[in-house]
């Protein structure tokens, strides 16, 4: 585990010390007043109460806010780091001789995502709709749904290297500093994304 996760295990643990802290606090203190002080609970006592559950409420909901419900900002260099990779796709051909660089396999695919299968080297990759996209080499480049800081120069290089017939693979990680950490995110990878580059629609293949 990164060094930095510590700092969001020490945040736990200082929070679970809290709740234990308080529901005894809460319990010796009523027990105190009822019992050698023989008085009733005031409206103070119950305030007191009310706000140290807030606060350990507010602790609680703040570092599960951090860990699970925070969406990574692509474009915040501070907290992550964005990396691209380029790999050449291997032509296939269908029965009829039709050459193709992706398939759509229908069979696979639902209502709302599609599968696209394309060949590295001789492997076949499978991948859903739901974090990648094919971009046509005619028309202008555009990912929609995703905001990064495209590096257009490369990627017009790659252009001309591999004939418009590459994968473009998106990482995002994580950077070591506090707040990643207190996260329990620090150096982990916080998404991947592929955009499959094609010459033009008709090396498309729907696979019905």
């Amino acid at each position: 585990m990164n060094s930095w996760n510590f700092v969001g295990i020490i945040a736990w643990i200082i929070v679970i010390a809290l709740l234990i802290f308080v529901v005894f606090n809460i319990r010796n203190r009523h027990l105190k007043i009822l019992v050698e002080k023989k008085k009733k609970i005031t409206w103070t006592t119950i305030l007191t109460d009310l706000l140290e559950i807030v606060v350990v409420i507010l602790a609680v909901s703040g570092l599960l806010y951090t860990s699970l419900f925070t969406k990574v900002d692509l474009t915040n260099q501070d907290d992550v780091a964005v990396t691209y990779k380029y790999n050449p796709m291997i032509v296939q051909t269908t029965e009829d001789g039709q050459g193709y660089y992706v398939r759509i396999n229908k069979k696979e695919s639902s209502s709302a995502t599609d599968v696209y299968q394309y060949w590295l080297n001789n492997t076949k990759y499978t991948v859903s709709s739901q974090n990648s996209t094919i971009s046509d080499a005619t028309l202008p480049f555009t990912v929609s749904g995703l905001h990064l800081d495209w590096p257009m120069k490369k990627i017009k290089k790659m252009d001309s290297r591999y004939q418009n017939a590459y994968v473009i693979t998106v990482q995002a990680k994580y950077k070591n500093n506090f707040i990643n950490g207190l996260g329990l995110k620090a150096n982990r990878f916080a998404m991947e994304y592929r955009v499959l580059r094609v010459p033009a629609r008709s090396f498309i293949n729907v696979a019905k």
